[in-house]
Parts: C-alpha cells; sequence; structure tokens
C-alpha cells in the first residue's frame, strides 16, 4: 500500500511539473509571437516617414511599386518564390479594383501589400482632407479585396512630408520611403540595378523597384542572388520594421 501510494503521489507530480512546462512553453511561443509582430496603434508608429531601419541583423526588405498596372507582377512573384524571397507591393487603390486576382496572388505567395494612395498623385498638393480620403480608401480597396489590412504606406512618387506621414499615422500605418533606389525606371540593367544596389546595402535597407522598370522583371532573380550572396535574407517591409530599435 505504501509502495502504491507513493508512485501515485510521484505520478501526480510528474503530471504536475509536466503542466507546468507545457504553459511555461506555450507562453514564450506566444510573446516571441507578439514580439514579431508589428505595432499598428497610432502611439507606436513615427509621424516622420521610415527610409531604413536601425538593426544589426542581416536582414533587407524590397519594396516594388505598382502605380499604374499590373504589368509583370506575377513573374515578379514567381520570381521571388524560386529566390525564397518576400517582398512588400506597394499598389494604388486604382490598381487593386482593375487587378484583384494579382493582388490576391501576392498575398496567397506570402508577399505583402501595402498602400500607394488610391490615385497616383502627388498629395503634397492635396488638402488635409483629400490626404486622408486617399490613404482610407486605397486601405479599404486593399482589405476589401484580401482581408488583410495594410501596415504601412508609401507617398506617390516618394513627394512626402512630414503632414502626410501624419495623416498616415493616424490611420495606424507606418510611412516608408527607401534608402536604396534601383534607378529601375531610368532603364539599367541587371549588373547597373546590382551595383547600385552594393553601393549602399547595410542591415536594415529598403530597396526601391517598380514592376514597370524595362528590365526589373528579367532583372529580380539577379538582385535577389546578388544580395542573398552577401548573407543578407530578404523580407517584406513590415517585418523589417519589427527589427527597429
Amino acid at each position: 500500500m505504501f509502495f502504491v501510494f507513493n508512485k501515485r503521489k510521484i505520478n501526480s507530480y510528474l503530471i504536475s511539473i509536466g503542466t507546468v512546462i507545457m504553459l511555461l512553453a506555450v507562453s514564450m511561443f506566444v510573446n516571441n509571437k507578439m514580439n514579431s509582430t508589428i505595432e499598428t496603434s497610432a502611439e507606436a508608429i513615427s509621424s516622420h516617414p521610415i527610409y531604413k531601419v536601425e538593426t544589426e541583423i542581416k536582414k533587407v526588405a524590397i519594396s516594388i511599386n505598382c502605380s499604374e498596372n499590373a504589368e509583370n507582377i506575377e513573374s515578379i512573384i514567381d520570381s521571388l518564390s524560386k529566390m525564397k524571397a518576400k517582398a512588400t507591393f506597394y499598389v494604388t487603390g486604382e490598381v487593386v479594383a482593375k487587378y484583384p486576382e494579382k493582388i490576391k496572388k501576392i498575398v496567397n505567395n506570402g508577399n505583402e501589400v501595402g498602400n500607394l494612395s488610391y490615385h497616383y498623385i502627388n498629395l503634397k498638393n492635396k488638402k488635409t482632407d483629400e490626404v486622408k480620403e486617399e490613404i482610407a480608401n486605397c486601405t479599404a480597396e486593399i482589405e476589401k479585396l484580401t482581408n488583410v489590412k495594410p501596415k504601412t504606406f508609401r507617398a506617390p512618387y516618394g513627394e512626402c512630408s512630414n503632414a502626410i506621414a501624419e495623416e498616415a499615422k493616424k490611420q495606424n500605418l507606418y510611412t516608408v520611403q527607401w534608402n536604396l533606389d534601383s534607378l529601375d525606371y531610368n532603364g539599367l540593367n541587371s549588373e547597373e540595378m546590382c551595383e547600385r544596389i552594393n553601393e549602399g546595402l547595410v542591415p536594415g535597407s529598403i530597396i526601391l523597384l517598380h514592376n514597370t522598370g524595362k528590365y526589373t522583371a528579367d532583372s529580380i532573380e539577379n538582385i535577389i542572388n546578388n544580395i542573398q550572396k552577401q548573407e543578407y535574407e530578404i523580407c517584406t517591409v513590415s517585418d523589417l520594421i519589427t527589427l527597429q530599435k
């Protein structure tokens, strides 16, 4: 009887210890998950544009502006998947409305959709109410189609001000620019774009590309390979922001 009693007691202790260990493991997982999620409350968002993320971790983001059409988007997505890289596609509300299947493919392949205003216009020339409407309408179009609310905003043409960034902040959006411009819209080829990127590539860099660049779609794999050879991981912009010091 003494043996049975102690055996039961030991089993009870083991079960209790196992339960505690399991709860601790779950707690650690949840905390890690929360820490890797971008903060999108207005209080956590800067009212100034982000050009690069301050981090020592060797991660960079590729951002692709899609302002007018869906040209080359599928080809770029396929190249990203092949190279095991992710990117953020900044799209206007008009592009989302016109090319819904292409936008869905961006999300379904693990990439991110960012807000590029509803119309591709210089927001610096617009009144506050118009800026508010342009940003909000693009967010609504993206969320309606993908069921995912964008986390970041980029001003068309890169024409941004603190007032525009402040309006984005009010809508729980980080305003994101870039520190590395590929100049693909000027017709640079793959080698020239890689050379430009290498000149300024550092942890936390945000690289600008365009879906309509003359050689962008054909060069994206070389661009990615060039970055990965330098032991950088390529991620989405919002993932990069989670590393901000």
